[in-house]
């Protein structure tokens, strides 16, 4: 019947509180017996969701378009990459995995492509602050990427997070959503909250692992009815051919195993979240391997009669992959050998015998049964011959300020710092298709170091006047990012002795290629507002305006006015004017309206 008795001194102060109904503060004074009835909160009974900002409200009040996707469903299946997991799981959203595998990145879109020559991933916002998610390089021709180096997929940011962190993520699709980020959400907002110390006063440990096997899918299938012609193709007289599986000889099984554990503990002042994951794995290629380590502290803390939040987070992240699939192309693709190989003949010669001794030149050469100084080589070479190593460091620091100045009105603080340090290493051993290695063999030494600092200022006023609710937050923020590279390239001038591997070796001349990057600074400041105004919990008008100055538009004319973002939605939820069949739950009419638009490229 709601009963119970206390113990407590006469000035103490009763705190009473309950799921889906406002907390209520009763003073003691004197009394014995007290009578206590909570009303309900129809805001937390609905479902809350964190749209842009972080800035938490009523989902059915929205004027545009948002799905939340709770943490569990990112861990069903794990995937290394956590994105790649949202599959089949929003509306709207179209996911494509690189085939780079491990470690690889992944391509989002929300609701289509927006932009022709630009980039369409939407922006990552992690507890309210955007993060990084570029990549050192992506391949974009036959050849490959950054000087013809190979179709390497340098990774994405979304995938160094561990899984086990996120307790939900929220999809802003539309552009009405996303305005408030300006021009770092041209292609929407994909947010993502992450895991805190529990306030129960009780010790949690979570520990999960997983493994994942992996076989090439899809492979063609190949003829056995027409022989070798002109020494390379399959259009010789049909026969009767011996079979030999040399596509399925050349894959292996793939194996993942996923294993994070994490403690989480505190009380109502003090909350205490640590996670530790380990990731290990080897590709459907021999040779390619992974390893990943992610560590992630968080602390919040309430002080002061919970009027002042802090909440400080810690994530480090560091990850190799050995000897990364490409991603596509002709060059350094095993496949094209694969493929053409003529039917009727047996691969496996060439795997155990993918070099022979050069008495000549005194080392072991590349062998085939046809030339080389094309596109196509011995699968077994690039496997064996053609390495690589991709190191990872990243670490990101961010801390939080909430101050509640009045029941109605607070501030809050953020700043964070996203530190990112990439090192490549490939090898071209000696007799490389000519077409992408000199004699002596080809070496690319990269480095590339990216830190983006982020910090904000929002204040939030929420107040109720009779049948009116209003809803106001106006911030201000800045971003800055700044990158520093440096790469060695020997590409076809070779280097000065076969098969050595270091800077000292390449060939500087005019078709080495060397690359810096020193301190290049981007730089944008915003401000902006967002405005909901609702009346008998039933019609709601949202507003936001936002305004970036880029570094971009230095010594332009529009340097003083920058980009202006506005939009304006109206919604209106049917069920609680009207009254509808059982059988229909809800009913929502909303319209909206936004300008948004990519930022000037560097």
């Amino acid at each position: 019947d709601g009963s119970f008795f206390l113990s407590v001194p006469d000035s103490a102060v009763l705190q009473v509180s309950f799921i889906g109904y406002e907390t209520v503060e009763v003073k003691v004074t004197g009394r014995a017996m007290l009578e206590i009835s909570l009303r309900e909160n129809t805001v937390m009974l609905d479902n809350v969701i964190v749209t842009a900002l972080g800035l938490e409200k009523d989902e059915s009040t929205l004027a545009y378009s948002t799905q939340k996707i709770k943490g569990e469903e990112l861990n069903r299946v794990k995937e290394i990459n956590m994105i790649t997991a949202l599959a089949g799981k929003a509306a709207g959203v179209q996911v494509n995995k690189n085939s780079s595998g491990m470690g690889g990145s992944a391509k989002i879109t929300l609701r289509g492509v927006r932009s022709v020559s630009g980039d369409n991933q939407p922006l990552y916002v992690i507890d309210g602050v955007p993060m990084s998610n570029s990549s050192p390089e992506q391949a974009y021709s036959a050849i490959g990427g950054t000087a013809n180096a190979g179709n390497r997929d340098g990774g994405d940011g979304i995938s160094n997070l561990n899984p086990e962190d996120v307790e939900s993520i929220s999809i802003l699709k539309g552009a009405p959503a996303a305005a408030l980020y300006g021009s770092l959400a041209a292609n929407g907002v994909i947010l993502i909250t992450t895991k805190k110390g529990n306030s129960t006063g009780k010790r949690s440990i979570h520990f999960s692992t997983g493994l994942t096997f992996e076989k090439a899918f899809s492979l063609p299938q190949m003829q056995n009815s027409y022989g070798v012609s002109d020494v390379i193709d399959s259009w010789g007289e049909k026969e009767s051919l011996e079979v030999h599986d040399n596509l399925n000889d050349f894959f292996r099984t793939g194996l993942t195993s996923m294993t994070s554990v994490s403690v989480s503990h505190g009380n109502e002042n003090l909350q205490t979240y640590f996670s530790y994951a380990n990731t290990t794995g080897r590709g459907i290629i021999e040779g390619n391997k992974l390893k990943k380590h992610n560590i992630n502290l968080r602390e919040t803390a309430a002080m002061f009669n919970k009027r002042l939040k802090l909440d400080g987070n810690v994530n480090v992240m560091k990850q190799t992959v050995e000897n990364k699939p490409v991603s596509g192309g002709f060059y350094m693709n095993p496949l094209v050998g694969l493929y053409r190989f003529p039917r009727g003949e047996d691969l496996s010669y060439y795997k155990e015998h993918f070099e022979t001794y050069n008495e000549e030149r005194n080392l072991n050469v590349q062998n085939w049964h046809t030339f080389t100084e094309d596109f196509e080589q011995n699968p077994y070479w690039i496997q064996e011959r053609i390495t690589s190593r991709d190191q990872r460091t990243r670490a990101i620091v961010s801390l939080a300020l909430n101050l509640k100045i009045t029941n109605c009105f607070s501030v809050q603080a953020r700043g964070n710092v996203d530190y990112v340090n990439d090192k490549f290493r490939q090898k071209y051993y000696a007799s490389t298709a000519p077409a992408l290695a000199g004699n002596n063999g080809r070496y690319i030494d990269s480095g590339n170091e990216q830190e983006q600092t982020y910090g904000d200022v929002i204040g939030t006023y929420k107040g109720k006047f009779s049948d009116f609710s209003l809803d106001v937050s106006l911030g201000v923020s800045i971003s800055r990012k700044k990158a520093n590279e440096l790469r060695y390239d020997s590409k076809t001038a070779s280097l000065k002795f076969a098969n050595v591997f270091n800077i000292a070796n390449i060939n500087m001349n005019t078709s080495a290629y060397i690359s810096e990057q020193i301190d290049a600074i981007r730089e944008m400041q915003s401000l902006f507002v967002t405005t909901q105004i609702g009346f008998r919990d039933y019609l709601f008008l949202d507003v936001s305006a936002r305004n970036d100055w880029s570094s971009t538009l230095a010594y332009t004319s529009r340097e003083s006015r920058g980009f202006f973002y506005p939009s304006i939605g109206v919604s209106c939820l049917m069920n609680r004017v009207l009254k509808l069949p059982e059988q229909v739950t809800s009913g929502k009419v909303r319209v909206a309206w936004s300008k948004v638009g990519n930022d000037i490229p560097l």
